[in-house]
């Protein structure tokens, strides 16, 4: 359900949720998008089990986004697309228990995938700035610890969002208008969260990579130069780091596919929460209905395409 419903007068219905049209095609789209997210996603756990090779501390990171997306796939498409159903008897019927069980697994797959995002940039840049402190420093028991950092932190952002008073739907408004909240409230937690876990990390994610093409930069001209040597250890760490080009290609792909996916979606909420006549809800046509559609189904598209993005970029 779309937030500019949320943030009208109840009795009033927007042209989107008047459209069985469009709610019929989200549904069918969401359905979709749950298979192939989940087959994706499951594919990704899977080869990493299995192969040998993937049994590192980096991949384990990737490994941990997979999960978070699992969950989109498994979880909240399937629900969301449940509560389409123009079934006005079924909408009166959601257990509160429900709804909040939604907003929970929806705050804490996108607090999840966001927070592992901006550690890969930071693991990316020192295994980059400094490869042979990375592999004494990055094992196996210190990725684990990280990543349960970062389920820790994504369940107590999921656990505060899932509270009555929280002002939270769900980041993906998984429970639509289901979980009854104040308008004011729905306003503050919107722009935290717009803030805390979009904006700032991904501010944090651009300025790592940045520091880290300049490394890139400054490693290409010495390897042009000749700089590093020809002995064995020096032309172990040249295919070292041109391996280490390979794997930042493809996350910075998994980055740019991120922003794309969530910053339309973010930068639209915020601008319907702090400037309501930016559309004319009485007067909308048929592209504004298309428009929102996309971008409200956008940020779904993101946890498909991250194990696709895998298996073409990943030969690390």
């Amino acid at each position: 359900m779309l937030v500019m419903y949320n943030i009208t007068n109840q009795n009033e219905t927007s042209t989107w949720t008047d459209s069985d049209e469009f709610q019929f095609a989200e549904q069918n789209i969401l359905i979709i998008l749950a298979i192939f997210t989940f087959l994706g996603n499951t594919f990704v756990l899977v080869a990493t089990w299995r192969e040998e090779s993937l049994h590192q501390p980096n991949k384990y990171f990737v490994v941990c986004l997979a999960i978070a997306d699992l969950l989109v796939g498994m979880i909240l498409e399937p629900l969301k697309a449940y509560h389409l159903n123009p079934d006005l008897e079924l909408k009166d019927t959601t257990y509160i228990h429900l709804c909040r069980f939604m907003v929970w697994i929806d705050t804490f797959a996108l607090a999840a995938s966001i927070y592992t995002l901006t550690f890969i940039s930071f693991e990316r840049f020192i295994k980059i700035r400094k490869p042979l402190q990375y592999r004494v420093r990055m094992t196996t028991s210190k990725s684990m610890k990280i990543i349960f950092i970062i389920w820790l932190i994504s369940t107590v952002f999921a656990t505060y969002a899932a509270t009555p008073h929280s002002g939270s739907r769900g980041i993906l408004e998984t429970s639509g208008v289901y979980c009854p909240v104040d308008e004011n409230d729905e306003k503050r937690f919107y722009t935290f969260v717009s803030v805390s876990a979009f904006f700032l990390p991904t501010l944090v994610i651009l300025v790592m990579y940045t520091l880290i093409f300049v490394v890139v930069h400054k490693r290409q001209k010495m390897l042009r130069n000749g700089e590093l040597g020809q002995t064995c250890y020096d032309r172990n760490q040249r295919s070292a780091f041109l391996q280490d080009l390979k794997a930042l290609r493809m996350l910075v792909v998994v980055v740019g596919v991120f922003v794309l996916c969530w910053g339309p979606y973010f930068i639209y909420v915020l601008l319907l929460f702090y400037n309501p006549n930016f559309i004319n809800l009485d007067n909308e046509s048929y592209n504004v209905d298309v428009a929102e559609l996309i971008i409200f189904l956008l940020p779904h598209v993101n946890s498909l395409c991250n194990p696709i993005i895998y298996a073409c970029l990943d030969q690390t």
